[in-house]
């Protein structure tokens, strides 16, 4: 039996039967998605919306912004001195960028806020069925990272896979133990470790998909 519903994105979708496995699958903007990829996208969406709250009204990242509170200091006395004098001279012009920055992102917040609303053009379902199928199918329609991009793949293994496996298989757990992986390689300076933590986000990822298998 066909019926209409209404999905939290306001999209109207259709009910249909899926006739190789029983299950119920959605056709969103002409693309057939389960219930459960749609609650996935929906997940990530969400979490869009609470990081572009917090990086547009987070007061302590841009008075640390405005200070330059994460600038290196030379322990030498004479180049400290010099980097003194070019900090004095650069803070002005920088509280000024910082503000006018600022402004442009609370002007933007309402149309990037509401486009997490809008049903994304070239939408399709994943190719395959497994955690890396959805990375690679959903992430281009949000941008998250760090803490809330590990928050939602762990919602997505839950949503996917039950909350006994998501128990068991934690990102944050992959992740460290990439890290370490590397650490026993002999890898321990903290500014590669740094510019290589999507590789590190990659690697962990893969062999937590590579671990779960199909959905």
């Amino acid at each position: 039996m066909t019926r209409m519903i209404v999905m939290p994105m306001e999209v109207v979708v259709q009910t249909v039967a899926n006739a190789g496995n029983g299950m119920k699958s959605l056709v969103f903007s002409d693309t057939l998605l389960t219930e459960a990829e749609i609650e996935c996208f929906e997940v990530g969406r969400r979490l869009q919306r609470r990081a572009l709250i917090k990086k547009s009204f987070d007061g302590r990242g841009f008075l640390q912004s405005l200070t330059m509170s994460s600038l290196s200091w030379s322990r030498s006395s004479w180049c400290f001195a010099l980097q003194l004098v070019v900090y004095l001279l650069c803070l002005p012009v920088n509280a000024v960028w910082q503000v006018l920055k600022q402004i442009w992102l609370w002007m933007l917040f309402p149309f990037r806020y509401m486009a997490t609303y809008v049903p994304p053009r070239g939408f399709s379902a994943p190719g395959e069925k497994t955690l890396q199928g959805i990375h690679y199918q959903f992430t281009p329609y949000f941008e998250l990272q760090g803490h809330d991009y590990i928050e939602c793949v762990n919602r997505w293994v839950k949503i996917l896979y039950g909350l006994d496996k998501a128990k068991y298989h934690n990102f944050a757990r992959y992740l460290h133990q990439e890290r370490k992986r590397l650490k026993d390689q002999g890898v321990n300076d903290p500014s590669f470790l740094a510019v290589t933590y999507r590789n590190q986000l990659s690697a962990a990822r893969q062999r937590l998909s590579k671990d779960l298998g199909n959905y």
